[in-house]
């Protein structure tokens, strides 16, 4: 069979397409022109199949596209995700920066990496597996260093393989549960496969055991035309039951004793996977094997403990609503908001074969409800007071942030800085914008510091003097909208045919492009302090495609001519502040 590909309006292919194809096809069409509008079609479906594939992880629109790998030199991979402990890992992540030690980090915890190939295409091919078995066997050979592999690959997909490495030789003698997981996505039928092509998958499975013997689960999956239609349809349930046994009430509100298998099957899906999203508004990760969590496991395995409560602080939820009925809570729209270390160890201890007496003592839950967010920041902090957290990891609810949330709702955008929360509630994804994203939009714009956006994504919530210089009361709140409306037109054009863009350039010059255009607007004149975009704000200044494309070929030229002179790649100038300067100086004198 031929392979043939599905064109963006109707189908290239002889004969009819299947139903599920046909509305596969449909809501990827229909997706693209929400999300991804100005996007090549191959670029756009590499992130709508991944979005797909990794549907139970959340990611946002962002996150999505940071992981697109293809367009060349991409050894048949369209996309690369590394997760730690359920975290979606970048380049300033504290598991893979120098300054860190595998002391650092707790043991047995998960490192995941995901792999997706993704075609418009009605049918799975051999040639695409073999080309990824050569990929893998090169590419996690520790003893080859990644840059000798520059002539084969890409580097941006170097880079997203050096993060599971990178993570991987840190974490090695903390033991992580290491799980290296291949997705195939093809608006076809997965079940129409050949025996030869069954052999190939197997001797992709081979290959990565090989080169990762200490891998605790290795998958291959094809996800055809329903595959996808299902990952389409799955919503999270946020609406859950959880049996209890004796209750306390306070107006709305609710204090329950609680069987810890009772709580597990609250936290886990159908297939005993933990339901991370019920813990998107924690501030913090799970810490691993640190002390605390190895007195939380002692008192749940042990059979002279005390009675678990006795001993634990217990978990607060914030629900929308709470009914009962026979000793059973109805919950709306939950967040497990404090207790992911003691959820974590329940989860850790039930999914394996305990005494059953052990899934019989019994839990505090703290049941809060409101619909205030106002309120439900208060609870969070409150909460996360009793033990030692960092400032950073309660960013969220600060009032600069609700103000700022505020103000989009106002305007028809949606500023996510609870993570998923408005993904979830089904508003549109090309109007929802995350703390990072906007961060490094107005770091780019209103600093004149693309390279601190490009390079250290997530500083801006670690660092208290880059967190205030871009987030304070002293910024009209209508800059953030206008930055964050630049910045994604700007991403899109970059992603679309007219920008001519390679796949470097596309991962590394979009804040750049946004700090030269900003200036611009802004008559030439330099941005070094968010406040100074008001004006442009308030009036709404625009940019055309035109001027866009202009301001995109200077970029690339420039670009070149730094990179020659300084003998550097564009990965590594371009989070530097000295190429921000550069950039800036050849601007300043193209515009006298």
């Amino acid at each position: 069979m031929a392979e043939v590909e599905f064109c963006n309006r109707g189908y290239n292919m002889p004969g009819m397409p299947s139903n599920a194809q046909t509305l596969i096809m449909r809501i990827y069409e229909a997706w693209k022109e929400d999300n991804l509008p100005s996007a090549e079609d191959a670029v756009a479906f590499e992130a709508f199949a991944s979005e797909l594939a990794l549907r139970s992880y959340g990611l946002g629109l962002e996150e999505v596209e940071a992981g697109i790998v293809g367009g060349g030199q991409d050894g048949a991979i369209d996309a690369v995700y590394v997760f730690f402990d359920d975290g979606l890992l970048d380049e300033d992540s504290d598991v893979v920066t120098s300054s860190s030690k595998p002391s650092d980090f707790g043991q047995d915890r998960n490192l995941e990496l995901w792999v997706v190939q993704a075609k418009r295409t009605s049918n799975f091919t051999e040639e695409a597996i073999e080309k990824l078995e050569g990929t893998f066997r090169r590419l996690l050979d520790l003893s080859q260093a990644l840059d000798s592999f520059a002539v084969l690959y890409n580097s941006k997909l170097l880079k997203r393989f050096g993060l599971f490495r990178d993570a991987w030789e840190k974490l090695l003698v903390r033991r992580p549960k290491i799980s290296v997981n291949v997705i195939y996505a093809a608006p076809g039928d997965s079940r129409n496969i050949t025996p030869q092509l069954e052999a190939k998958i197997h001797s992709l499975k081979q290959v990565i055991l090989s080169t990762v013997p200490a891998a605790e689960k290795i998958s291959v999956d094809l996800l055809g035309d329903k595959e996808l239609l299902a990952r389409y349809n799955e919503r999270p349930p946020y609406t859950l039951a959880m049996n209890y046994q004796e209750s306390a009430t306070s107006g709305r509100s609710h204090v329950a004793l609680v069987r810890l298998r009772d709580y597990f099957n609250l936290i886990v899906d159908e297939q005993g996977r933990l339901r991370r999203h019920l813990f998107e508004w924690n501030v913090r990760d799970y810490q691993g094997n640190v002390s605390v969590n190895q007195e939380i496991r002692k008192s749940l395995r042990s059979a002279e403990s005390p009675e678990f409560w006795w001993m634990n602080n217990g978990v607060t939820l914030i629900c929308s609503e709470a009914t009962s009925n026979a000793k059973t809570y109805s919950l709306s729209n939950i967040q497990i908001v404090n207790g992911l270390q003691t959820s974590h160890e329940i989860f850790e201890t039930l999914r394996d074969p305990v005494a059953p007496e052990v899934g019989e003592r019994m839990l505090l839950v703290r049941i809060i409800v409101t619909d205030v967010a106002a309120t439900r920041d208060m609870v969070i902090r409150a909460t996360n007071r009793q033990t030692a957290i960092t400032d950073a990891s309660l960013r969220a609810t600060d009032e600069v942030q609700r103000n700022i949330e505020d103000y989009f709702l106002t305007h028809g955008w949606y500023y996510d800085r609870r993570k998923g929360f408005y993904k979830n509630e089904g508003k549109d994804p090309s109007k929802i914008v995350s703390i990072q994203f906007l961060g490094a939009a107005v770091t780019a714009m209103g600093l004149s510091r693309p390279d601190k956006s490009r390079g250290k994504p997530t500083s801006l919530l670690k660092n208290n003097d880059d967190y205030s210089q871009v987030f304070n009361a002293s910024v009209d709140l209508s800059i953030y909208l206008w930055a964050a409306r630049l910045q994604r037109q700007i991403d899109g054009f970059i992603l679309s045919e007219a920008a001519e863009a390679n796949i470097v350039q596309k991962s590394n010059l979009k804040f750049h492009l946004a700090m030269l255009i900003a200036e611009q607007l802004n008559g030439g004149e330099r941005v070094r302090r968010p406040q100074q975009l008001r004006k442009l704000a308030v009036e709404g200044a625009q940019v055309g495609d035109a001027q866009l494309k202009s301001a995109f070929e200077e970029l690339k030229v420039w670009s070149a001519d730094y990179l020659e002179a300084e003998q550097m790649i564009l990965e590594r100038a371009a989070k530097t502040q000295a190429f921000s300067n550069y950039l800036l100086g050849r601007a300043s004198k193209t515009s006298e």
